[in-house]
Formats: structure tokens, sequence, C-alpha cells
């Protein structure tokens, strides 16, 4: 089994040593990235300021209001996954010993 492992690792790596190309140092680009440079031309920059655009007051409202109606949900649907977890908690050994004690009559001799 380990002769197989040894062979099976030595092709594996003499395969992806054979299947690399190793890119030559005079190809920093290909020609159609080069093409795409020269006919770039103008190098636009990036405007100074980026321009406000508002919404409408109406607008702006109507998404603040769906928003709290999302978190209010949200906070809904939290609570109760907090209750019913507290709902299907058991109880540690000791409370079901001293509920059982409670509930049961020693024996009458």
């Amino acid at each position: 089994m380990k002769h197989v492992l040894f062979v099976l690792c030595v092709t594996l790596g003499a395969g992806g040593c054979a299947v690399i190309d190793m890119p030559a140092s005079d190809d920093a680009n290909p020609s159609w990235v080069d093409e795409r440079l020269a006919r770039a031309g103008d190098r636009r920059e990036a405007p100074p300021v980026v321009p406000v655009t508002s919404l409408p007051q109406s607008e702006a409202g109507a998404m603040d209001a769906a928003t709290q109606r999302l978190l209010d949900e949200r906070a809904a649907m939290q609570a109760e996954a907090v209750r019913r977890e507290e709902e299907n908690r058991r109880g540690d050994a000791s409370d079901f010993v001293s509920d059982g004690q409670a509930r049961t009559q020693p024996p009458q001799q």
C-alpha cells in the first residue's frame, strides 16, 4: 500500500509540473491588453465630488416606516424564539428529583 501511495504522489507531482507552463519574463501583458490600453487614450479621472442624490420626503418616510416594521417583526420573532426556548428548556437533575420527591408519598408502614 505504501508503494502505491508513493508512486501515485510521484506521478501526480510529475504530471503537475509538466502541465504548468511558466510564463516568459517578456510576456508582461497579452497583446490584446496592450492594444486596449493604447486605445483608451483619454485616461479619464474620477470626479472630485460625488453628487448627493436624495429621495423625496414621502419616499424616504415610506422606506423608514417599512424598515421600522421589519425591525419590529424581527424583534417579535426573536422574542417568540426565546419564549419557546425557555418553554422547552428542561431543568437539571436536582429539579427533577425534588419535583419527584414532592409528588411521591413515602410508603406507609
